[in-house]
Formats: C-alpha cells, structure tokens, sequence
C-alpha cells in the first residue's frame, strides 16, 4: 500500500512539473548569426527595411516577419506593418517556417518553403515568385544583419528588395532590384534568422505597470538557460527593458514601462489629479485647429486661433485630458464633463456626457511610421513637433483608413475619418497658457490687475516677466492688506492680485498641470467669475487707481459693474475703512482719503498706532479715523 502511495506521488509530482513546461515547437527568442546556420534546420526569417520599418527607425526594432503562406504575385510577403506579430520566443506558425541549407564554401544559402517551394534565383529585375527551382543566395555581411543577393544585372549588384506600397497597410512583397556596390536604397531588404526550437520551453509572462498599476500584459516562450525575451506588443512611444538574468523556470515578472517619450501627460483614473492640456488637430502652427466644448461644433471654425478663448471664463470649454493608458485607450474627457466618442455613423468623432459606457469612449494613440512627414509645416520647431505628434483611432475599429482627421474644408468643425500619414490626422496636446493683461500708466512704479477663474491656475513656466500672483489678508493693526507671493497652484474661484513691478503689461499663466490646488492660506479677496451689478457691491471694497495714481482696495464710485473674473474685498473682514492699501513686504501703495478742512490739525497717528508730530513725504498715516499720504 505504501508503494502505491509512493508512485502515486511520483506520477503527481511529475505531471505537476510537466504542466510547468511546453513541449512544442516554437521560435528561439534571439536571432542565431548567419556564420552558425546550420543546413537542414528551420527558422523564422525577420525582414528589415526603411521601407517597412518606422521613420527613424534606426535599429529596425519594428521590423517584420517573412510569410510564404500568404503571397502577392506569387512572391513571399513580410507582415503588414500595422501588425503586432512579434514571433520572437512563440509557438511555431504556419506559413512562417523556412528550411535553410547552407553552402559555407561559396557563402551561399536556399531558402525553402513548408510546401516544397524556393525563394528563386531571378536574374534582374523585378520578380522573386517563389519557385520550384532553389536559388543560391549570396550573404552580405552587415554587422547583426545580413543581405542577400543574386549575382549581377550588367554593372550593379542584384539585391533582395521589398516591394509594394509603402508601410501603407499592404504586405511588402519579397522581390530584386539592382542597386550600386553600396546599398542605401530604402527597400533592399536585410534578414536576421530566428531557430525553430524543438523541445522543452517555459512560459515567460511580463506584467506591465504604469506607476504600479498594471496596464498590459505579454507572454512569451523561452528555452531553458536563455535570457529573458525582449518585451513585446508595446503601443506606439512605449519602450521597455527585459529582466536581466536567465529563465529558469515558468516565470511571471513585473516590468515598469517606460513613458517618457509620450506626447502626452495622462492620468490612469478618472479621481486622479487631472492633466490638462489644449489638443489641437494639424501640425503647423499656421493651421492647428483647437477642439473645444462647443455647443455647436468640436472644433474652431477659425485656424490658427492662437488657442486662447475670447473670454477667461472659456479657457475651461478649451481644456481636455486623457484618462486611461497607452495599451487599453484613453478616454478624452473635456473640462465641462463631456468627451469624445465615435460618431453614430461612420468613424468619425463628436462628443458627449462623460457618463458614456468606457468602451465607447477609449481612443488608440499612435504615432512613428504612421505620421509621413507633411510638407507644409513651417515651424522652425519641425522635428520636436513630430516626435509628439500622433494620430487617433476609435478602439472599436478595425485598424486600416480609420484616422481621425479633419477635410481640407477651412471651414470644417468636426472630426471626421481619412487614411493615415495624413497632416491633418496629427494630433498634439499642448501646455494650456493663456495671457492676462495688467493695468498701468507712466506715473505708476507698478502694474496690476485682480484675477478669479473657474478653475485651478498657475504662472506659467514660459511667462518671462516678473509679474506674481499675491492672496491678501487684512491686517488690523495696521489697516492694510498684506500682501503674500502664491508660490504654487491658485484654486478655481479664488481671487488674487497681479503685480509686476517692472510694468509688465501682461502675465502668461497656465490652468493647473497636475500639482495638487490647496486653499490660499488666510486669503480675504473673493472672486467672482460673474459680473456683480453696482447696486450690489456696497459690502465690497473694489481694485482701483485713483486720479492721484493711489492703488488699493476702494468702496466702489459711479454706477458700472464689477466685471467678471475680478477679486473685490469684503468690508466684513475690515475696521469700518472705506479704502484699504495693500503691503507687499514693507512696501505699501497709497491711497486717497480726502481729510476735511475743519478737521485738518487733527492728530496724527503712523499706521502703528503711534502719535507722530511730523509726516515723512510719501508716508502712509492716519488722522480723523482716514488714511493719507504726506505731500
């Protein structure tokens, strides 16, 4: 009985570590090098060409598989581009198989096909139809590739080239062409080889994660002993780094992709700090069109708009973020709630209510070999626009002429489909700046305004001026209002006051780019982002200069409204003042109270409190319960 057990136990332990490995064939995870080609044995063939591969692609990390099974002509056909058949480490497919015999004294190599065909020996020209006649291919030698040629048309090198269209969605087909000595064509084909492995192999699962959260997910095979397979089926401007080490075992691993190069700043959920950012259509700086919440089109009818909104309160219809991650989709979200979905017809785009079901909110990204390189962009700035510029795609179409663009329509406000490497398919997601003017005239040192927004805002990396942002708290010692530098993010709806002591005119701000917005510590200026009517401001103290160029806070004179986007100062919080001057850092602005003729020898008080019997000329001081200045 208890050698019953025993074998039992054997017999489980044994298939419980069978079940850890795959006995099939599948493709070795790295390339083996032309010099060890072993004749008889079978490979995947990865073809590589400027043709096929992305813009830019300099080692060719996009290149493709070579499939005898699917022909265009008769001739062998490398993958579409937009394919993610990655066969590096997977199970052998069909069509992808080709036994290679090697001739190591003339340098030679046949490439033979799973049903009994040959890649030919075409002596110039176009052709390379597969053939029941085996050519003899020449290698030539190019450091981690190789190519192939075929002898000579008259003074040129005939060369293994790819046809067809270029990376236009069609298979490139395997054909000749003759080229110079030195090739830089960009079709010549190069071939790296990938061994059909026999045997024993691990399943290798990488988890990719964004911030710690996992986004996607990659399997792959991989022989014992072997280092960890490259990673695979990444999106377009993602890139990541293989484990180091080697496989042992069935192993699933944990890899923190990489991001950076990006075109956008995104959030992985809907309650994280947002991003936002303007998203423009076309590249050139001269034709960008802005998407905007408007309530009769998705885009400015007007190119070219210099993205800022007529009004401040606006600027919040022109601002979008993107929800999601680069491997599922993202959800592009406007400010006012709503974001973008496929239109109900066709592929093109509108938008609607953001409680829309996720899947039909998601949008691929993509960008590289997708985006030609258009003609008429002028910006000096041509190759950093490029390299963020992408092109979207609804996640529930299929992947083809399915782009958003715009029509060569200048007046067209929506989002419709049109093939890709088109101009107006680029998309880009800009630092949303927007400018506001400051108030001054030659007989102030300084220039000013009040400033209140429905959302949150910061002075923007690119505004070169000295201008500052400043909370305001009233001081009852001193009846004035202190004056404090807002170092970080202004909340939406609070009220600041601009300064530039240089006369700066106006002062670039940007709506909030992902710090976290905290309540202006012991802020008294209210905002509105409403026009309040002069009836209704005699509770509030308004920004003015005076006609004797004093600035401060004032009970509001005449009958015109207080405009919209403005900070007034409640005459709760004061001592019964009708004018209260502002104190930024020891530096107080001055006001005018009008002191009466029958109370003019009066007391005189410094705003300490101290009883003074003489006035410095430009000192702030109190008599009669009023605020002057000495002349």
């Amino acid at each position: 009985m208890k050698k019953t057990i025993t074998l039992l136990g054997m017999l489980l332990a044994f298939f419980a570590t069978a079940g850890a490995q795959t006995a099939a064939k599948y493709y070795s995870p790295t390339a083996t090098s032309y010099a060890n080609l072993v004749s008889g044995k079978s490979y995947a063939i990865l073809v590589a060409a400027d043709k096929n591969c992305e813009d830019g692609d300099a080692n060719y990390t996009t290149a493709k598989f070579l499939s005898w099974a699917t022909k265009d002509n008769g001739m062998a056909t490398t993958d579409a581009y937009t394919s993610t058949n990655d066969l590096r480490g997977k199970e052998e497919q069909n069509g992808y198989t080709w036994v290679v015999t090697v001739n190591s004294e003339n340098n030679t190599i046949t490439l033979k096909t799973g049903d009994n065909t040959y890649v030919p020996a075409s002596s110039n020209g176009q052709g390379g139809a597969l053939s029941a006649t085996a050519g003899e291919l020449t290698r030539v030698d190019k450091g981690d590739w190789c190519l192939l040629t075929n002898g000579t048309s008259g003074s040129q090198t005939c060369y293994l080239t790819l046809g067809g269209g270029k990376r236009n969605g069609s298979r490139n087909k395997l054909e000749y062409w003759h080229y110079d000595a030195n090739p830089t064509n960009g079709e010549i084909a190069k071939f790296k080889f990938f061994e059909v492995l026999d045997g024993t192999s691990y399943d290798v699962t990488y988890n990719y994660t964004i911030n710690g959260t996992k986004v996607g997910t990659y399997s792959v095979k991989a022989a014992p002993g072997m280092v960890y397979p490259a990673p695979g089926n990444l999106p377009y401007f993602v890139t990541a780094t293989a484990p180091e080490g080697t496989v042992t075992g069935t192993t699933t691993k944990d890899i923190a992709v990489d991001i950076s190069n990006y075109p956008f700043k995104f959030s992985l959920n809907e309650s994280d700090t947002p991003e936002w950012g303007y998203l423009t259509v076309n590249m050139s700086t001269a034709d960008r069109r802005l998407l905007t919440n408007n309530t009769t089109s998705i885009l400015r009818s007007v190119p070219n708009a210099q993205y800022q909104n007529s009004t401040l309160n606006g600027i919040k219809d022109d601002l979008w973020r993107m929800v999601g991650d680069p491997f599922k989709g993202f959800k592009i979200m406007n400010k006012s709630g709503k974001c973008l979905v496929k239109a109900a017809s066709g592929n093109g785009a509108t938008y609607t209510d953001a409680s829309d079901t996720e899947s039909n909110n998601l949008w691929k990204v993509y960008g590289g070999d997708i985006i030609e390189t258009p003609n008429n962009i002028t910006d000096a700035n041509k190759t950093d626009i490029m390299a963020k510029a992408f092109v979207l795609r609804h996640s529930t179409v299929g992947e083809g002429d399915n782009y958003l663009t715009t029509s060569n329509n200048d007046k067209v406000t929506s989002l419709g489909t049109w093939q890709k490497k088109s101009n107006g398919a680029c998309f880009l997601f800009l630092e949303p700046e927007f400018t506001v003017d400051l108030n001054t005239n030659d007989n102030l040192v300084a220039s000013f305004a009040t400033l209140a927004l429905p959302f949150d805002f910061k002075v923007a990396s690119s505004n070169t001026n000295d201008a500052k942002l400043y909370s305001g708290a009233y001081n009852a010692a001193t009846r004035t209002l202190d004056m404090t530098a807002v170092e970080g993010v202004v909340p939406a709806n609070a009220g600041v006051v601009i300064k530039s002591d240089s006369k700066a005119t106006s002062i670039v701000l940007t709506a909030n780019a992902k710090s976290t917005a905290t309540a202006l510590t012991g802020n008294q200026l209210v905002g509105t982002t409403k026009e309040i009517a002069f009836s209704e401001l005699t509770d509030k103290l308004v920004f003015g200069v005076t006609t004797q160029n004093h600035v401060g806070f004032y009970a509001a004179g005449g009958s015109a409204a207080l405009p919209a986007n403005r900070a007034y100062l409640p005459t709760s919080v004061l001592g019964g003042e009708n004018a209260v001057a502002m104190n930024f850092g020891g530096n107080v602005t001055g006001i005018n109270a009008v002191v009466k003729a029958d109370k003019a020898n009066a007391a005189i008080y410094d705003l300490t409190g101290r009883r003074v019997t003489r006035t410095v000329k430009g000192g702030l001081y109190i008599q009669n319960g009023s605020k002057f200045v000495a002349r």
